[in-house]
């Protein structure tokens, strides 16, 4: 919780808040018709979440790695607002937040300019943007903005909220499942953004007695 007491809940992008995995598909394979490194398109869709230098490390040799994340960013400049949906919930999500007078950061691995047009792609506004974190990576911005509460869909978001001194919620709509996320440590598992207005009101509910 903020300082002053107000709410604050952090959330992942991709996967939790929005939906670019046509635009990454095709980004991906524009990228991979370029250079013709082997790129494994359906493992990147698979994988979204992980930072981009990581995911072309697979095929990508090291010096060349700058370059084709680079050039990736360009090509999915084209298609990638127009290719974004918000997530089932959402929109729901963010408004309970603000319901409560809350505000809403979203931390993310993305190059952050595409982070932003992402999120106004489907007008979904938030508090603060921080792009190009990941994993533990994340608690600074989490910590900076006193978050209570991380909102991700990948292990490496639980890490982030555990290294921010945040509760751990997720949702099983990215890669891994709702069995793989309660096996890292998150302290709340739900099956989409659409579940959580209820437990943000349950959570805050005062104490009864």
């Amino acid at each position: 919780m903020a300082h002053d007491g107000t709410l604050v809940v952090g959330f992942d992008l991709d996967l939790t808040l929005i939906d670019q995995r046509a635009g990454i598909a095709s980004a991906m394979a524009s990228l991979e018709s370029e250079i013709g490194a082997g790129i494994d398109v359906a493992w990147v869709i698979d994988h979204i979440g992980l930072p981009l230098e990581t995911v072309l490390a697979r095929w990508v040799p090291p010096g060349g790695i700058e370059v084709a994340a680079w050039r990736y960013r360009e090509l999915f400049e084209v298609v990638g607002a127009a290719s974004t949906r918000a997530m089932p919930g959402a929109v729901e999500a963010v408004q309970a937040v603000r319901r409560r007078g809350g505000k809403v950061i979203v931390v993310t691995a993305k190059y952050e300019p595409h982070a932003r047009a992402g999120l106004s792609a489907v007008e979904l506004a938030a508090d603060a943007v921080f792009g190009w974190r990941f994993g533990e990576g994340k608690a600074d911005a989490l910590l900076a903005h006193g978050a209570e509460i991380y909102v991700g869909d990948h292990p490496g978001d639980v890490l982030a909220a555990r290294a921010a001194r945040a509760l751990s919620v997720t949702v099983a709509t990215g890669a891994a499942s709702a069995e793989e996320l309660t096996a890292a440590g998150a302290d709340v598992v739900l099956r989409s953004l659409e579940d959580f207005p209820a437990w943000l009101d349950d959570h805050r509910a005062p104490a009864s007695g």
